[in-house]
């Protein structure tokens, strides 16, 4: 290899590691979907065109795809995201982390596990496109993740709690599946009391179902 092919070498490598350091690293860092950013109406406005362009393509988009559907800069799309990879994962944690906030004020108040599944569902409803989204990606456990910021209210009403606590997972599983019949209806309001009454017959007859189960 010749002197001038190993400078420019050289160049290209310290020319890519500065770029690394100085623009990709610090957009990294700012990847920030969380509750403070999106009531700011600029980045909502910028975070919902992201959205609607990753949910019209099914074969995990590149960036580039996204940011363009989006009619933003990548740079734009890395200042809310890290990847494009990462987008639902995003979501499943700013909805988490959101419902969370929520759900403990009111265990908080020791508002009735029928109030604390209405609520949860309602929430669910008003989110409905990012809960398909996720849905689709196969990211289900976002609702485990929620029942289980309700498991002590549940069993707090439960007799025999120490058997039933080894069963929730059980228990947990059959309200899984109910929201999961309800996402076939697109989380239709309409279809939301019916979803509720169904949730709520599994919470009354649990004690008498699952105890054998957890012994």
């Amino acid at each position: 290899m010749s002197i001038l092919a190993q400078s420019s070498l050289t160049f290209n490598r310290t020319y890519l590691l500065k770029v690394l350091v100085q623009r990709i690293i610090p957009l990294m860092k700012k990847c920030k979907l969380t509750e403070k950013n999106m009531s700011n109406k600029h980045f909502f406005k910028t975070e919902q065109a992201i959205f609607i362009a990753y949910c019209k393509f099914r074969d995990y988009p590149s960036a580039r795809r996204i940011a363009t559907d989006a009619r933003i800069s990548r740079s734009t799309l890395y200042r809310h995201h890290c990847s494009a990879q990462n987008i639902p994962r995003d979501y499943e944690n700013l909805i988490t982390a959101t419902y969370r906030r929520r759900v403990k004020e009111l265990i908080r108040r020791e508002v009735p596990p029928k109030i604390l599944f209405l609520r949860t569902l309602i929430f669910i409803s008003r989110h409905k496109k990012v809960f398909n989204a996720l849905f689709i990606e196969g990211r289900k456990e976002v609702i485990k993740q929620m029942l289980s910021e309700l498991k002590p209210s549940i069993i707090s009403i439960w007799h025999n709690r120490n058997s039933l606590s080894k069963a929730y997972n059980i228990y947990e599983n059959e309200v899984l599946g109910v929201i999961e019949v309800w996402s076939k209806c697109d989380f239709s309001s309409v279809k939301l009391n019916k979803t509720l009454n169904d949730i709520l017959y599994l919470t009354r007859t649990a004690p008498k179902r699952l105890a054998p189960l957890g012994e």
